[in-house]
């Protein structure tokens, strides 16, 4: 796999070298200095990246080392911001007109070439001497020699998990009797009534407390057990060493001139008639695991294995070589964390009334990691108790995790998990510093800025967006982020940054000035040259935007959080690779005119709904990939938009686009646009864009005569269907006409697209339209309905690949109760019911969807309170659900009885379920 352009580590350092040998490629012959002095960057530079690469794969590198590469990270983004002007004064000559035209245009641009030529060849030349030195300072100091300043812990963090007094521990009762339940209870039986080994694998963030609670499990039960071991691996295992350390601790004398073979052949001969119970605390790697199972031999005596991780990949291994199960650690509840902070700080579990607000403030901060509670709470404990003491520590737990010896075991614990990152990951999680505190950052979002800012390396096979959500995904899998929301198909759509994690990443980002925060605290001095920066903002720090962003030629991120009326000044940011501006809600049409001269602009979020119109210059931005200007009041984009040739998203709401957009061949997702009923050659333009993915779009009726409609519908049809042919995964679609069109059979042939998965349809239908029975690979559909009777039901039961099902009723309706059989529906998993219909709700049989899990309900009762007596939804007959959200529309706000007799109804229903699912219930608003 090739290196992403640009990182943490080595900057743009790739993205430059690129650039130099274009440059040197395509040749620039006026100047043979410049071309010279080009070729000795790109072979400085060349040079100069490999040992920063190395350098890179150190946990810790020596401090002038650091230092250099920090050096040489801001000479190269200074380097790219000349070769960037230099290649677009290129690009603007090969774009001249010819004529008359093009001789008065060439006379200008030769001028100008002259002057910017001239003032080019300076800055690199200048860049040349600055570069020699670096070059000198690490020949001169040896830096190439330079190893990692790592040093082995005189002390191991994980001792004092393993003595902790159980009076001192506090939520660990619960998750200890679940996992002694699950190696204690129900013994596997393999052949002839064998008992199977079982095996536990503890996994979660660290700090989470997952030595002590495997340790709490192992004292509890290790007297069931003939021979018993508690194990340390580390992030660096001396495999050797375990297996010897393995050996001593069940009883039998080990010997360190042997190899680790011979070591494992011991171990096996010893365990492989008793019943033990092993535990291999903080594993890292699969490989390391690897290693180990082969000295853990598979008996039939009931033995027991507990391993813990950071790492879910190395836990599902660990569960895959015994039959195992996973047990995901907790962060402790708001009780149980308050205890525990209490209990170290005042030796009770309450704390005193004064103290009462800043307590919550701070355990807030800890987000439940007993870790970080103990510590912050022993940090405390030497301070004295009033307000005064306990908001400094609360104002400046950041700074206190770098200077407070107490809590310097919080950060290295921590640290741990980010040393193990390979560099592209680091990159992406100190990017999560952008986001303020508590943020729940989108998935979907966060993968389009990463594409942007360059971070993403090219895989053979994959699209740049799935590469970056293997990045996200191995960050959730290694818990350095906490996931959110997680749809039904299983990929977390939302995740959020642990406050001490941001605190950590926040600082390294400033380090390296990778990223700057400015939120209205800042006590240190702003870098001379910021390169990525983000503005938190409420109300109060308003003055911050026009006295920390103007003049910053170098920035190239700009992200402001926070809604402002005070509109920004950005018009020399022409270095700018990404601009959020989603809360600057007061922007209007000339305040964003400078955003056209950005023209290394990749990502651009505008949402103001004083905006009615972007300039046509538009599409002078040719670097764009994502634009986002769906909450402005946009009708009409400019026809420059067709253009913007390397656009991959694009995001409107309900805008007539150009009619040349088959010319953008790169869009990928395209909503919401509006289809003029009089363009025939729109709805043929569709067609060419065979990368699209997601389609959103509002279908007006054609009004005009019945040979043009044919044509246009027939256009339109077919264009949906050569979608679907090619790459289209999502449609979603709105029609302003008769719903004949939509309910005709020759719809099935368009819609039952090979790669089709998710449907929605917006415009209300009378029925199910027949042909859904042939959406073979459907697993998302969205429909409004205005009535629904069995064949209805018996339509959707067909489309047998369903996971996730909505449907709105608006209208009139045959019964008033739907019953859902236990035929068909195999695999939904999530089923959404929205009723505005009075006294109409469905009903479920057993037996019926027996994968449903989530269950979300909105319905509308009738007037009179009998109507609910017998109100049983069947939700009884659900096996797998485990969540029910229902939202009552009441009749009247006078009449309340009937809501509280139906909450009562539903309450009893889920109470008795087996799987006690979680129960929401609420009124329509």
């Amino acid at each position: 796999m090739a290196g992403a352009l640009v990182s943490a580590s080595t900057g743009v350092m790739e993205s430059l070298l690129c650039k130099l040998s274009s440059v040197l490629e395509k040749g620039y012959r006026r100047n043979k200095r410049v071309e010279k002095d080009i070729l000795f960057l790109r072979n400085e530079l060349g040079s100069m990246n490999a040992v920063m690469k190395k350098q890179v794969m150190s946990k810790n590198p020596d401090l002038q080392v650091k230092a250099w590469m920090k050096e040489l990270r801001e000479l190269a983004y200074d380097i790219e911001d000349v070769i960037d002007a230099f290649m677009l004064q290129v690009e603007e000559k090969s774009d001249q007109p010819t004529g008359i035209m093009g001789f008065i245009s060439s006379s200008i641009s030769k001028l100008r070439e002259f002057v910017s030529s001239s003032t080019i060849a300076q800055e690199i030349e200048e860049l040349k001497h600055q570069v020699l030195e670096a070059s000198d300072r690490r020949k001169r100091y040896k830096l190439d020699e330079y190893t990692s300043m790592d040093t082995v812990e005189a002390i191991d963090p994980r001792l004092t998990a393993l003595y902790a007094e159980m009076g001192a521990l506090v939520g660990v009762d619960g998750p200890r009797n679940k996992i002694i339940k699950l190696l204690t209870e129900g013994d596997l039986e393999g052949e002839f009534g064998k008992q199977l080994i079982k095996l536990v694998s503890i996994v979660g963030f660290g700090g989470m407390g997952k030595t002590t609670l495997a340790n709490q499990v192992y004292q509890k039960i290790k007297g069931l057990f003939d021979c018993t071991c508690f194990v340390f691996v580390s992030q660096r295992p001396n495999m050797k060493k375990i297996l010897v350390d393995l050996l001593s601790e069940l009883g039998s004398a080990s010997n360190m001139w042997e190899d680790e073979i011979q070591l494992i052949n011991r171990i096996r001969d010893f365990l492989h008639d008793k019943r033990f119970l092993i535990v291999i605390d903080d594993i890292w790697s699969i490989s390391a695991w690897e290693i180990l199972k082969c000295a853990l031999p598979e008996n039939c005596f009931g033995s027991c294995i507990i391993t813990t991780t950071r790492i879910l990949d190395v836990a599902t291994s660990c569960c895959s070589s015994f039959n195992g199960n996973i047990y995901r650690i907790e962060p402790l509840n708001d009780k149980n964390a308050r205890k525990l902070f209490c209990k170290r700080i005042f030796h009770t579990d309450s704390c005193p009334t004064h103290l009462e607000g800043l307590s919550k403030a701070i355990l807030r901060k800890c987000g439940g990691l007993p870790l970080a509670i103990l510590h912050i709470a022993s940090l405390l404990a030497t301070k004295s108790d009033t307000k005064d003491e306990w908001e400094l520590v609360l104002n400046s737990i950041g700074s206190a995790l770098e200077n407070s010896h107490t809590l310097q075991g919080t950060k290295k614990i921590l640290l741990l998990s980010f040393y193990d990152l390979p560099p592209h990951l680091k990159t992406c999680l100190l990017y999560l510093s952008i986001y303020p505190e508590d943020y729940k950052i989108a998935t979907k979002g966060l993968i389009m800025r990463l594409i942007a800012e360059g971070f993403i390396a090219e895989e053979r096979g994959k699209r740049l967006d799935q590469v970056a959500q293997s990045y996200i995904n191995d960050l959730i899998n290694r818990s350095m982020v906490l996931p959110v929301d997680i749809g039904y198909d299983g990929h977390v759509q939302s995740f959020q940054v642990h406050d001490l994690v941001l605190n950590i990443i926040q600082s390294m980002s400033a380090e390296e000035n990778f990223v700057t925060i400015i939120d209205g605290q800042q006590s240190s001095s702003l870098p001379k040259k910021i390169r990525r920066l983000s503005l938190h903002i409420n109300d109060s720090e308003d003055a911050l935007m026009g006295t920390t962003i103007a003049n910053q030629n170098y920035v190239r991120s700009l992200t402001i959080f926070g809604f402002t009326k005070k509109v920004p000044s950005f018009s020399h940011f022409h270095a700018l690779r990404v601009l959020h501006l989603g809360y600057c809600e007061w922007l209007e049409n000339h305040h964003i005119e400078c955003v056209c001269n950005m023209l290394q602009l990749r990502y651009l979020v505008i949402h103001s709904n004083l905006i009615s119109e972007l300039p046509e210059e538009i599409g002078n931005l040719q670097h764009l990939v994502m634009l986002n200007v769906k909450f402005c009041s946009i009708q009409v984009l400019p026809e420059a938009v067709a253009k913007l040739r390397k656009l991959v998203w694009l995001y409107v709401s309900g805008v007539k686009i150009p009619v040349r957009i088959g010319n953008m061949q790169c869009l990928e997702e395209l909503s919401y646009i509006r289809i003029s009923s009089n363009c025939i050659k729109f709805a043929e333009e569709l067609g060419l864009l065979r990368k699209l993915r997601h389609l959103g779009i509002t279908v007006e009726d054609p009004c005009e005569m019945e040979d043009h409609g044919r044509r246009y519908r027939e256009a339109l049809l077919s264009s949906i269907y050569q979608l679907g042919r090619h790459n289209l995964q999502s449609l979603s679609f709105d029609y302003r006409g008769h719903e004949d069109f939509i309910l005709d059979s020759s719809m099935g042939s368009c819609f039952a697209a090979e790669h089709l998965q998710q449907l929605v349809i917006q415009k209300p239908l009378s029925r199910i339209p027949t042909w859904m029975s042939s959406l073979v690979n459907l697993i998302h559909l969205d429909l409004n309905i205005s009535r629904m009777d069995a064949d209805d039901i018996n339509i959707l039961k067909h489309i047998a690949t369903l996971v996730f099902l909505r449907l709105v009723f608006t209208g009139n309706v045959n019964s008033t109760r739907i019953v859902i059989e236990d035929r068909g529906f195999e695999y939904l998993k999530e089923f959404h019911v929205m009723c505005f219909i009075s006294g109409m709700w469905l009903r479920f049989a057993p037996g019926a969807m027996p994968k449903l899990q989530r269950y979300h309900l909105t319905l509308k009762l009738q007037e009179a309170k009998s109507t609910c007596d017998d109100f049983d939804l069947g939700l009884k007959h659900l096996e797998s659900l485990q969540h029910v959200s229902v939202a009552i529309v009441p009749v009247s706000a006078t009449n309340m009885e009937a809501t509280v007799v139906a909450e009562a109804a539903i309450r009893k229903e889920t109470s008795i379920h087996p799987n006690q699912p979680i129960v929401e219930i609420g009124t329509w608003q």
